[in-house]
């Protein structure tokens, strides 16, 4: 394992930028300064050691930044200022893009002349989507929804599957 890769931080995938940005933090040993302030009354040798790791923190954090993201966060630097920022700026939208993806998964249905396999894929697309914004779906709610769903000839299978819960 050579290479960390973080995929960019583009406003819509906080929760799984968060996620993979933390371990590679926690990696580098560098998690610690997003999680605490800056220690007072630190010796000339330990303020240089903390300014580097935290110039270190702030640059693995930038550099996951899509341009838009970082261009609006270039001139922090403190590594927690800069990680609480982002969190406080994206996790709102984050929190409304997972209910809105629960209430799409919810409300999943099969339109007419569309290939059963196509809403099947349909529905797996919304349930990745659901996991990459930290919803938890499990299998049997993923196939409670989807079974719900069908209609014309499948409705019978819908029927047999509901009985059978």
């Amino acid at each position: 394992m050579d290479k960390i890769t973080i995929p960019d931080f583009n406003g819509k995938n906080y929760f799984i930028w968060e996620l993979k940005t933390k371990a590679a933090l926690s990696l580098k040993r560098l998690d610690s300064l997003i999680k605490n302030e800056k220690p007072r009354n630190l010796s000339c040798k330990d303020e240089i050691g903390w300014q580097t790791e935290n110039l270190y923190t702030i640059s693995y954090i930038k550099l996951s930044l899509a341009d838009e993201q970082a261009l609006q966060f270039a001139a922090e630097d403190n590594a927690k200022v800069l990680w609480d920022t982002i969190r406080v700026t994206f996790i709102g939208r984050g929190e409304d893009r997972k209910i809105d993806a629960g209430i799409e998964l919810k409300n999943i249905a099969m339109k007419n002349g569309v290939p059963v396999g196509d809403y099947i894929a349909r529905a797996r697309g919304i349930s990745t989507k659901c996991h990459s914004l930290g919803l938890d779906v499990s299998p049997r709610v993923l196939v409670c929804h989807t079974v719900r769903g069908l209609i014309g000839k499948f409705s019978k299978v819908r029927n047999i599957v509901k009985t059978q819960r």
